[in-house]
């Protein structure tokens, strides 16, 4: 992925597996951050397993303020195996954190 900001690489920092208990979606949650330009990320991806022709991924990026990043990750790290989708720990069970959107940074499904 690149920076929206000055197109540089970011590093997906962590990333929490969840998965629907009701419908075949596996969904991550993840903090990204540019170690150029110091650009906080925040985003989603989702793995719809219900067609098995179709393995295409939905992955959406959006821009988050420095200060929310830093606290929502911080209470992500929290979780005990951020990998196991049958994590029942507070971090798993809350996901996503309420109000953590900002501006779209990125929106693809390949």
């Amino acid at each position: 992925m690149k920076c929206t900001k000055c197109q540089n690489n970011i590093e997906c920092l962590l990333s929490i597996s969840t998965e629907d208990e009701k419908l075949p979606i596996e969904t991550s949650y993840q903090w990204w951050e540019c170690s150029a330009c110091g650009a906080k990320y925040y985003a989603i991806l989702e793995d719809d397993n219900v067609n098995l022709f179709d393995d295409r991924l939905l992955h959406k990026g959006y821009e988050v303020e420095e200060k929310t990043w830093q606290k929502t990750l911080a209470w992500a790290r929290q979780c005990p195996d951020e990998s196991n989708t049958s994590c029942k720990c507070n971090v798993h069970n809350d996901m996503p954190p309420a109000g953590f959107y900002g501006a779209s940074a990125w929106y693809t499904y390949d």
